[in-house]
C-alpha cells in the first residue's frame, strides 16, 4: 500500500509540493499527484503534457542511501523503477537514457529528478489512458499500447512500489538491469556536439558512454543525444 499521499485536482507542479514536503521533513516515499498540473515541466524547462483523468502526473520524495556522489544515477534508477513496474502490467518499455521510457519507439513516460539538499524528487509523467495527442506530440499511451484502459491508481501504486524496490539496491544492480532494457543500444547515436557512435556503457554517475572512433566519450547532457542510424 501506498505511504503517505497528497492528491490535489489541480497543482502548478508536483515536483515544486514534494521538494516543499521535503524541506518539511516528509518521509522517503511520499507522494504528491495531481490530476492537473498547470506548471508542469520536463528536462531543461520543457512542458510536459498529461491530460486529466487520463495521464498520470506525480511526484515521490526519494532519500536514496547511496553516497551523494551517486545521486547521477537516480533518472535512471527512476526509471527502471517504472519500467520493471509496467512489466508487471504486461508492457516492455525501453528507457531512454536518462530520463524516458518509450513503447514502439514513442515516449510514454518522461522522468525529472530535483535534489534539494540531502533530498529529491521523482517526477513521473505517465500516459495511461490517452487515445490521441495534441498536434505536435508524438507520444504514445498504455492504452494505445496494449488496447485496453487500466485502472490509474492501480498504475500509481505498482509504480510507486517499483521506485521504492529501486532506490533499495545497489548501482551496479541497477546499471545492469538498465542496460538490458536500454533503447538504441545497437544504434548509432549522435550528440548536440556532433559526437557520433555507438553506445558501450554507463559511466561513474550514470553518464552515457559513446565508443566514438577509436575513442570513448562520456555524455552527461540528455538533451544532446539523438539516434542516426
Amino acid at each position: 500500500m501506498l505511504g503517505g499521499m497528497e492528491r490535489h485536482a489541480e497543482l502548478g507542479s508536483t515536483n515544486d509540493r514534494a521538494r516543499e514536503l521535503a524541506r518539511a521533513g516528509a518521509e522517503h516515499g511520499y507522494l504528491v499527484w495531481a490530476d492537473r498540473q498547470t506548471a508542469g515541466r520536463g528536462r531543461k524547462g520543457a512542458e510536459w503534457w498529461c491530460a486529466p483523468g487520463r495521464g498520470l502526473a506525480f511526484s515521490v520524495v526519494v532519500r536514496p542511501r547511496w553516497e551523494r556522489a551517486r545521486w547521477g544515477w537516480l533518472s535512471l534508477a527512476a526509471g527502471l523503477g517504472v519500467a520493471e513496474a509496467l512489466e508487471g502490467f504486461g508492457f516492455r518499455p525501453a528507457i531512454k537514457w536518462p530520463n524516458d521510457l518509450l513503447l514502439g519507439g514513442r515516449k510514454v513516460c518522461g522522468i525529472l529528478v530535483e535534489s534539494d539538499g540531502g533530498t529529491a524528487v521523482a517526477g513521473i509523467g505517465l500516459n495511461v489512458n490517452e487515445e490521441r495527442f495534441p498536434e505536435g506530440i508524438e507520444g504514445t499511451s498504455l492504452f494505445l499500447a496494449g488496447g485496453k484502459l487500466l485502472v490509474r491508481e492501480e498504475v500509481l501504486e505498482g509504480v510507486w512500489k517499483g521506485l521504492m524496490m529501486v532506490t533499495d539496491r545497489e548501482i551496479p544492480a541497477i546499471s545492469e538491469a538498465v542496460w538490458d532494457r536500454l533503447a538504441w543500444r545497437e544504434a548509432v547515436v549522435e550528440t548536440s556536439e556532433g559526437v557520433r557512435g555507438r553506445i558501450r556503457g554507463f559511466g561513474a554517475n550514470g553518464e552515457l558512454s559513446i565508443e566514438s572512433g577509436t575513442r570513448l566519450v562520456e555524455v552527461s547532457d540528455a538533451g544532446g543525444v539523438t539516434r542516426v542510424g
